[in-house]
């Protein structure tokens, strides 16, 4: 191998959704190109939660996160750079380091001990500097741009962004000096390829798949009332995730008090379970009010299904190549694209479904960008 990369990322576990994926697929189109090494933690979320590093294909260290106590960050934080200076000291030295993220003490912590051991180190916000993703506990993100966090991405070799839109709001808050790479998630070609030849149904009626983060930023609250305002009969509409107790039991409620039909809630799967659940499904649904990327809908596209999705994502070539419907992310743009996928033909939506895929296959499987992520790492090593 020419080089190591260490991918840092404080959770791998599978409630968090498409980080931890994304980073094994990363991994994965590096070998035969670059060696890989992860640094997590063991943190769980869940009774249902498990640690996905046994999809890594690399070298895995495993930090204790330890329990929530006063002080918590600070001593996690302490903890974190102990073992990582060890590990840097007395283990194998990466070529590059990747960081996974934003805020966090384990990520902080790398990236100062790779300062210190001249390492170029890579971040990747994954939408945590999205204009909606810094509204949340914004005091404290201003604070942090304006001293670690912002010293951290200012002296990066590189800012990794998934997409032209989440390059632009980098740009915005005024990080210069820095290159920027662009470079999609990669996603995998499916496991089974499902013959839409006959649309899925589930006790007679097609269903609309939600599989993702069961999160306010999701739109979900909007998505339930558009159902509701149309009532429709002959759909099912299926939410799958893990989320907050709390908003997961408002979600229901708002079903039960509204009487909203038709609605399924699952909790999180994985494998072949989660499989199973784009088999059975019609369309895909993402109605949220922001994603760097959407990981869900990629893996939707592939999978040949057509998708509803917002200008809350970077995916306009759902308009542009006819995949789907890409609107704004409002009750009432929602109600008109859910119209138009009730009112289509079943031939219609197999068509649009099969676009999506070819276009899955052309631009996102791991084969196609394991170029651009060598590109932006071969310039990093020039750092």
């Amino acid at each position: 191998m020419a080089f190591k990369v260490a991918n840092v990322i404080c959770r791998f576990n599978s409630s968090s959704g498409g980080p931890p994926r994304t980073v094994s697929l990363i991994a994965r189109a590096g070998v035969g190109h670059w060696q890989a090494e992860l640094f997590t933690t063991n943190f769980i979320e869940s009774p249902e939660d498990s640690l996905l590093v046994g999809e890594f294909p690399g070298h895995v260290i495993v930090l204790d996160r330890g329990a929530q106590r006063p002080y918590g960050a600070l001593v996690r934080a302490l903890g974190f750079s102990r073992a990582i200076r060890v590990q840097l000291t007395h283990g194998s030295k990466p070529n590059v380091v990747h960081l996974h993220g934003l805020w966090n003490p384990l990520l902080t912590a790398y990236a100062r001990a790779a300062m210190d051991s001249g390492i170029p180190y890579i971040v990747a916000p994954h939408g945590m500097l999205e204009p909606w993703s810094l509204t949340i506990h914004a005091t404290r993100k201003r604070i942090a741009l304006k001293t670690y966090q912002g010293s951290i991405l200012s002296r990066a070799a590189a800012i990794h962004t998934t997409s032209d839109a989440e390059a632009e709001h980098v740009r915005r808050l005024g990080i210069t000096g820095v290159p920027i790479f662009v470079v999609p998630n990669a996603i995998d070609e499916p496991p089974n390829r499902p013959d839409r030849g006959a649309m899925p149904v589930a006790g007679g009626r097609p269903i609309l798949l939600f599989l993702s983060r069961v999160h306010e930023k999701k739109g979900l609250d909007n998505l339930l009332r558009a159902w509701n305002e149309l009532q429709p009969a002959a759909w099912d509409l299926k939410i799958v995730g893990h989320g907050e107790a709390f908003y997961v039991d408002h979600l229901k409620r708002l079903c039960r008090e509204k009487r909203i039909p038709n609605v399924h809630f699952h909790p999180h799967v994985d494998g072949d379970q989660r499989e199973t659940m784009f088999e059975s499904a019609s369309a895909f649904v993402l109605p949220t009010f922001s994603e760097n990327f959407g990981n869900a809908v990629a893996e939707a596209m592939v999978r040949g299904l057509p998708v509803i999705t917002t200008k809350g994502t970077p995916w306009s070539v759902i308009r542009e190549r006819n995949l789907g419907w890409y609107i704004e992310p409002t009750c009432e743009q929602l109600i008109v694209a859910l119209r138009e996928l009730f009112q289509a033909d079943p031939q219609s939506l197999r068509e649009m479904g099969e676009r999506a895929r070819q276009y899955a296959q052309d631009n996102l499987l791991v084969s196609s960008v394991r170029s651009r992520l060598l590109e932006m790492y071969t310039n990093s090593l020039r750092h």
